[in-house]
């Protein structure tokens, strides 16, 4: 196995599984290992490591033992410099990783031994296997991979064309670089199942190399993972009644305040009920809660929305917490707010606990949990003894400031102005609460998707509509 997987098994004495199997270069039976292990503060996997004593071929895999995640998630991580290629990577069996500087994409659901059964035609198609190593490991195994599939490979007529040859050799020599750091290039890592993941070197400061983006799967996705089945379609609401007519009529509706729906599990893809309701924030404004439980599997979730629009100006609310009231104070935190705790030198990026309804408290929880769950490499055996100490010394003050023992200042600033902190004085100042409200930079801008948004002839437009109807 590689150095660079360090794994922790729970029992000692258990002995690696030992399977004659296929060699793919061969054709002759080899012998593969395997061994459940347990990565510590990730989850559970199937080490697999494959040796042919006829040719000499080795190989090792990860396979992943745990369950699917609630969400996908995408990753994309700029490399600018030679720190950035030995941040520890875990991909997935499941995944899909590219590098465009390169024109090099890898597909989901790459299979162990499709990349020697397949034929290496062109720069931009490999298949690869789940590994746990760095960016620069996963950069040599592609160098690896391709310079040892041509020479096997050289009967295929495709491969006999100088032309192709020179196009390959083109394209370890670009790879080389890559993992020399000479040049900086963008790693794109898309995992539907949720199980890979990117190492965050600082995890309590905000990663400005490292974009963490989780989504809702497609049925292809959820197909390929196995948890809808191959004959399902997607839903067809075409004719379906309306939920409601307007936000209007639902606000002003007094005998049904929440709304149910029917909509499609992401889990097992049978139908759940979503429970919706508007609830009007006192001395803030309006907020969609969304609750979706299915009664086949027993997934739940829960979503909170603003209910207006992007607000004309950014803010900043700082509180000070002194005393254990502030932490039962009510807080809505939407999906493009930052949050930074100065004491603890702590700063958390938009998308990582994405919009709730909670309390200060619960937030200070969720923070502790995200940084445990984030930062597997910072606690784990092969952990610097510095920076595991120091992420240790992180989570404990975060749970000592959410019983209200360290006091603290929580800062959450929000470009969109969707975010809240309930005040404690209806009608004075709250001496330990401060809102600000600024001007938003372009780049701002940028990141909401206002600078696309042009609305200055919108009234003018709708006007000339009405006269042509």
């Amino acid at each position: 196995m590689s150095s660079s997987c360090e794994s922790n098994c729970d029992d000692v004495d258990q002995l690696p599984m030992e399977i004659e199997s296929l060699c793919v270069r061969c054709k002759n039976n080899g012998v593969t290992r395997m061994l459940l292990s347990k990565i510590p503060f990730y989850k559970e996997v199937i080490l697999m490591s494959f040796e042919c004593p006829h040719c000499g071929f080795r190989n090792n895999e990860m396979t992943s033992g745990g369950k699917v995640q609630e969400h996908g998630v995408r990753y994309n991580l700029k490399v600018v410099e030679r720190k950035d290629l030995d941040r520890q990577l875990v991909k997935s069996e499941y995944a899909m990783y590219g590098i465009p500087e390169v024109e090099l994409e890898v597909p989901y659901g790459s299979q162990c031994g499709r990349a020697f059964q397949s034929s290496m035609v062109s720069e931009n198609f490999l298949l690869y296997f789940p590994v746990v190593t760095t960016v620069e490991g996963l950069l040599c195994r592609i160098q690896r991979d391709v310079a040892d599939t041509i020479p096997f490979q050289q009967a295929n007529q495709c491969f006999s064309c100088p032309e192709m040859r020179e196009k390959l050799q083109s394209f370890l020599a670009k790879i080389a670089k890559l993992s020399n750091g000479e040049h900086n290039f963008t790693l794109i890592l898309d995992d539907p199942s949720g199980n890979s993941f990117i190492e965050n070197p600082n995890p309590e400061k905000i990663d400005d190399r490292l974009a963490i983006i989780r989504y809702q799967r497609t049925l292809q996705q959820e197909k390929m993972l196995g948890l809808a089945p191959d004959d399902s379609g997607e839903p067809d609401d075409e004719g379906a009644p309306p939920v409601w007519e307007s936000r209007e009529a639902v606000r002003n509706e007094v005998l049904i305040p929440v709304l149910h729906f029917s909509v499609d599990c992401p889990n097992c893809w049978h139908k759940a009920e979503t429970n919706m309701k508007f609830v009007n924030i006192p001395f803030f404004k309006e907020v969609v809660i969304m609750a979706t439980c299915c009664d086949n599997c027993g997934y739940k979730t829960n979503e909170v929305k603003p209910g207006g629009g992007i607000s004309d100006r950014g803010m900043k609310v700082t509180l000070t917490l002194t005393d254990e009231k502030d932490l039962s104070r009510d807080l809505l935190k939407s999906e493009n707010c930052y949050i930074c705790i100065p004491e603890l030198e702590l700063e958390v990026g938009a998308g990582i606990l994405a919009s709730r309804f909670t309390t200060v408290e619960g937030l200070l929880n969720s923070l502790k949990e995200e940084l445990e769950s984030s930062s597997l490499f910072a606690l784990g055996d092969s952990a610097v003894p510095e920076n595991k100490h120091k992420m240790s010394d992180l989570l404990q003050k975060l749970s000592e400031a959410a019983l209200g023992k360290l006091p603290c200042q929580l800062i959450l600033d929000d470009p969109s102005g969707n975010s809240y902190v309930e005040s404690l004085s209806e009608h004075g100042v709250d001496s330990r609460l401060k809102v600000e409200y600024y001007e938003r930079s372009d780049e701002q801008n940028e990141e909401l998707g206002l600078n696309q948004m042009h609305t200055d002839d919108c009234e003018q437009r709708i006007s000339e509509n009405e006269v042509n109807d």
